[in-house]
């Protein structure tokens, strides 16, 4: 026997080759005594010398060969095993595989008859020999029976290596087939090896494809692909945690033993999956990661336990949600999916949103339960302040923190989406906000109008009172962090919402106010059309509010709820069944709006109907008057794009009419059009007045000559006192 160094099998497949040398010289030598149809006397255990001392009643089976061929490959035998236990540097498959699905050397033995002819289909003439039948190239149970059983008894021993229950049938490592003659009895059933087991015996390296074809007709529920082999690439100081949780995880990371079973549970984008990564990286390079619920759609967890053990790496299943709860199936349960893997030795990490206590003894199944949260305001905070310095970027990171609840992997996200949108230009604050943006959740797209918001306070003109109130509230959203996570006022009131009503006439410039505070603190505007809310049948108005309230919590964006009095209103005094549901529709949302954790503006133009249980919810009311004359010259001033070529618009002028923001708004739309209908080359003073003059007469208001002074000239029709003496003159020709 040659040292250790030389005797190391130099890869893989030179062990398989010798493995399937032995099974060759078995073969021969019982297909010899087959041809001299001698009579071979059985072996036992101490004979053989083959089998393990502590392996199953199955390593006792007899090789029931002469007893000079039993000794043959007794020492090729002993030989491959120390062979084996000198290779230190490659990963010898075939033991691997043995060790993995707890395999006795008999069960291996037949599970390397079926692997033999996949390799040399020349032992299929040994096969037909030793069976007696030219129909018979492959194993059969008949043979397995024959080779390791000498006596009825030890046969029967020898063909629960092939049960239904047996290792190597569960695992799905072989399977029997039908005899090509079905005059044939069972014992003629021909062993085949998966396909997958021989790729891997062979060393083929990646998924089995099969598994992963079967998988793509499931999507996701959590995961990009159903199934994947990925190397973690995080550590744990890079983890959004606080210490307490490093710990944990430190300790799970750095603990001695394989084999462990971990649940890590909390919302979308705690970190649950980075978590994996940092604790599954310490022990192996990949990692086998599964959508749980793509994998019980297709049944495929026996398949996905078998790859496991053969990839011989940690395993993350993700989407653990879909296997708790009552409602689930006792076999598709966590607790028997977890049980599933008892044959894998190597960790196992489930994750899931929702907390879950397996049933019975947890020490039994699971070695660790641990809760994750969102990032908190303070490493949110630490988060910008570090990413801003590093971008150089002059931006409030405070703000960002407070107004952006954002996950790791959102925030991480948002700083690449504003280099991208930055492309070649220097990187801004505002490509950062659009970035937090581009993060925000999209199912509110379906409930609400998006609002992406263009005003800024530039664009506006509020009476000071008004103004300072709207800067207030600014500062509100983008200090909630330092209000209600530093200095307490979460854990008092519950949570960080904050509620504003704009209440004033129409067209006084509440809707502009709320685009304006949202382009002011970064953030998109969801406009709720309540026409699509309210509904009269019993029930579905809260529900299609719960819809836009869920969609809503990690959307970080600004509700608004335009003429909300409608919805809002006084709750009125019970006197039928209509009156009572209409109090709990109200009761409903009085109660959604104090729990909901974002930001929510209610506008209305009739304030004095405003429920008053929902007054003590509103955290800034605001007050929107009607423009002043400086205030309707100043936004006269702006009422035209840059673009629109104007020429000597006398705003002192235009300001003497009580038009509202909106009115003027509109009324600049109307005088765009006009010029274009006239084809003029440029919006003039006569054009505007004539404009005015038909916005007014359209309404059936009079256009009296004061209000036209000095632009009477360009008026096109009637003047009030010019109608009035016409009147007046007609009836005097009547007379």
């Amino acid at each position: 026997m040659s040292d250790s160094s030389e005797a190391a099998f130099q890869s893989s497949r030179a062990h398989l080759l010798v493995e399937l040398d032995r099974i060759r010289t078995m073969v021969e030598a019982a297909a010899t005594v087959e041809d001299d149809e001698d009579e071979p006397s059985s072996a036992t255990p101490q004979d053989s010398g083959e089998e393990e001392p502590d392996a199953s009643h199955h390593a006792k089976l007899p090789l029931v060969l002469p007893e000079t061929d039993r000794e043959s490959v007794h020492d090729l035998t002993e030989d491959i095993e120390t062979r084996c236990d000198a290779t230190d540097d490659v990963t010898l498959r075939v033991r691997r595989l043995a060790d993995g699905f707890d395999l006795s050397r008999r069960a291996l033995d037949v599970l390397l008859l079926a692997v033999a002819p996949t390799v040399d289909d020349s032992i299929e003439t040994t096969y037909k020999r030793l069976q007696g039948d030219q129909m018979l190239s492959r194993p059969t149970v008949g043979l397995v029976e024959s080779l390791f059983g000498h006596t009825t008894e030890e046969q029967l021993a020898a063909g629960e290596l092939l049960a239904s229950s047996s290792p190597l049938r569960a695992h799905g490592l072989v399977s029997l087939g039908d005899p090509s003659n079905t005059n044939l009895s069972v014992r003629d059933r021909p062993i085949t090896v998966d396909e997958r087991i021989v790729e891997y015996l062979k060393g083929y390296d990646g998924l089995h494809q099969a598994l992963v074809n079967g998988l793509q007709d499931h999507p996701p529920d959590v995961l990009e692909e159903p199934v994947a082999i990925e190397a973690p690439g995080t550590s744990l100081d890079e983890l959004l945690v606080d210490d307490d949780l490093r710990d944990q995880l430190a300790t799970i990371r750095d603990a001695d033993e394989h084999g462990r079973r971990v649940y890590f549970h909390g919302p979308t984008g705690s970190g649950i999956h980075r978590a994996v990564d940092a604790c599954s990286g310490s022990t192996s390079d990949t990692c086998l990661r599964a959508d749980l619920s793509s994998v019980l759609e297709a049944d495929a967890l026996d398949a996905l336990v078998r790859e496991a053990i053969l990839q011989n790496v940690p395993v993350h299943l993700a989407g653990a949600d879909v296997a708790i709860g009552p409602q689930r199936r006792v076999d598709t349960s966590l607790e028997a999916v977890v049980r599933r893997f008892d044959a894998l030795d190597r960790d196992l990490y489930i994750t899931g949103t929702r907390e879950w206590t397996p049933t019975g003894s947890t020490d039994a199944l699971v070695d660790a339960l641990v809760e994750f949260d969102r990032p908190t305001i303070t490493q949110r905070r630490e988060f910008w302040h570090d990413q801003l310095d590093q971008l150089g970027i002059e931006a409030d990171a405070e703000a960002l923190a407070s107004a952006f609840d954002l996950t790791q992997g959102q925030l991480e996200a948002a700083v690449a989406t504003a280099r991208a949108l930055a492309g070649a230009d220097e990187l801004t604050a505002e490509h950062v906000r659009a970035g937090c943006r581009a993060q925000s959740s999209d199912a509110l797209d379906d409930l609400a109008q998006h609002v992406e918001p263009t005003k800024t306070w530039a664009d506006i003109e509020l009476e000071e009172t008004t103004e300072r109130q709207l800067r207030t509230l600014e500062a509100h959203i983008t200090s909630r962090g330092r209000i209600y996570d530093d200095w307490g006022f979460r854990e008092r009131e519950g949570n960080a919402g904050v509620v504003a009503l704009f209440k004033g006439l129409p067209g006084t410039g509440k809707t502009m106010a709320a685009e304006v505070l949202a382009s002011a603190v970064g953030m998109d505007i969801y406009k709720i059309d309540l026409s699509s809310v309210v509904s009269k049948y019993i029930g579905e108005t809260e529900e299609n509010l719960e819809r836009i309230f869920e969609a809503a919590e990690q959307s970080n964006t600004i509700l608004l709820f335009d003429e909300a009095d409608s919805i809002f209103g006084d709750r009125a005094e019970v006197s039928d069944a209509t009156d009572r549901y209409a109090n709990v529709e109200v009761n409903y949302l009085l109660q959604r709006i104090e729990t909901y954790d974002g930001i929510v503006v209610l506008t209305t133009n009739y304030a004095k109907n405003m429920d008053t249980a929902f007054a003590r919810r509103i955290t800034h009311s605001i007050h929107f008057d009607r423009p002043d004359p400086d205030a309707r010259a100043a936004i006269w001033a702006g009422a035209f794009p840059d673009e629109t070529p104007v020429e000597d618009l006398d705003t002192e002028w235009l300001s003497g009419f009580d038009f509202s923001g909106g009115d003027i708004a509109k009324l600049a739309k109307h005088i765009a059009i006009d010029a274009a209908e006239r084809d003029v080359d440029a919006i003039t003073q006569p054009l505007v007045v004539q404009s005015i003059e038909q916005y007014k007469r359209d309404r059936d208001e009079p256009i009296r000559e004061d209000d036209f002074e000095p632009y009477i000239e360009h008026l096109a029709g009637e003047t009030e006192r010019e109608r009035k003496r016409t009147l007046h003159e007609r009836r005097r020709g009547d007379r």
